[in-house]
């Protein structure tokens, strides 16, 4: 029998697949997303025709889509990094019109889309793998336990990200907000992620950084849920839900066989 552990006890006896979350699980949030947010902004407040400075415009975009320049870390509330891109692209659109300017949210996509193309062939200077990952997606298949991403961010993006990072290979599936009807903390992508797998989903594990991925799993009916402590959430955000709790991947591991697990 295959069991995930953290170096608390046993989190999923007979695991056939762990889900992870993509941005706070397996790369740095943080960087990854302050980057990304910056640049958009800044192409925003260069295509806005402004009275105010284009300094002021960018940096009310910045703050509002989910950044805290001062820290250079994602704000916990998002929205990037938890909400869809829709609802990212919305803010982004109502402060626009906050400074008296007319946008529509296909201009703000199309704006969004540029940067994405812009960085397309520079993503390794974005991604930065976390602590513990190459190691535990080895172990993973080593124990022929599948391995699957499912995140808000677009699913092309996510597997490019992941191939820059080196890591899109040891995947079977990847799933983003664009491949489901409703996202995280809904369990489409969660089932999805089940069914395309093949596997059951009572024994599956989904490992997160945003009460967002324990909400998933448990609305799925996912056998465990981990909190990562390595992207958006702290440990008081973890108190109470359905999930173990770790600082990081490096605090799991998997075994196999024998009684005494």
């Amino acid at each position: 029998m295959i069991v995930l552990r953290s170096g608390l006890g046993r989190i999923l006896a007979g695991c056939e697949a762990v889900l992870f979350d993509k941005d706070g699980t397996l790369v740095d949030i943080h960087h990854y997303w302050a980057s990304m947010i910056r640049l958009r902004a800044s192409l925003l407040a260069e295509q806005c025709s402004v009275d105010v400075e284009e300094g002021v415009l960018a940096d009310r975009l910045i703050w509002a889509m989910g950044v805290d320049q001062k820290s250079g870390r994602i704000r916990p509330e998002g929205p990037v990094g938890v909400q869809p891109r829709s609802v990212i692209v919305s803010v982004a659109t109502e402060v626009i019109h906050e400074f008296g300017l007319t946008v529509t949210e296909a201009e703000v996509e199309q704006a969004f889309t540029e940067v994405d193309y812009r960085t397309a062939g520079d993503l390794a200077s974005l991604v930065r793998i976390l602590p513990g990952v190459e190691e535990l997606l080895e172990v993973l298949s080593s124990h022929g336990v599948g391995a699957a991403v499912v995140t808000t961010d677009l699913s092309e993006r996510a597997r490019s990200a992941l191939a820059s990072a080196g890591i899109l290979n040891r995947f079977e599936v990847v799933l983003g907000g664009d491949d489901v009807a409703c996202t995280k903390p809904a369990p489409d992508l969660a089932l999805a992620a089940v069914d395309s797998l093949g596997v059951d989903v009572r024994r599956t594990a989904v490992i997160g950084d945003h009460p967002v991925d324990v909400g998933m799993a448990m609305a799925a009916g996912c056998g465990a849920a981990v909190g990562v402590l390595t992207g958006l959430a702290g440990e008081a955000d973890f108190l109470g839900k359905p999930c173990a709790m770790v600082p990081d991947l490096t605090h799991l591991s998997v075994t196999g066989g024998g009684s005494d697990v």
